[in-house]
């Protein structure tokens, strides 16, 4: 049984595709949902050709999209609204090593 002192465990939200329509920037998630975001809030992919654009990449096991040929990664947490840092903390696990270089 569950109760609400048990700590809150989540899966990361991981990316399966992306496609753009009507000026949005669309993200297929893996367990089905779909974050939509005007492309104009990310400069070098509303400024990008149609082949750059599609020219995209699963980054970061999944947490993350990348468009090497535009030098752009873009964190699925971040489309959520969500810091990468919260998305750990309540998935009880690191996605990223945080460590400063020394």
């Amino acid at each position: 049984m569950s109760s609400s002192a048990d700590p809150l465990r989540v899966a990361p939200a991981i990316a399966a595709s992306v496609r753009f329509a009507d000026e949005r920037l669309h993200v297929l998630l893996t367990d089905g949902r779909e974050i939509s975001v005007p492309v104009d809030q990310f400069p070098r992919l509303r400024d990008a050709t149609l082949v750059q654009r599609n020219h995209w990449e699963i980054a970061s096991f999944g947490t993350a999209v990348r468009w090497p040929e535009l030098d752009e990664d873009i964190g699925v947490a971040g489309l959520l609204g969500v810091s990468e840092t919260a998305l750990e903390e309540a998935a009880g696990y690191t996605i990223h090593n945080r460590e400063r270089s020394r």
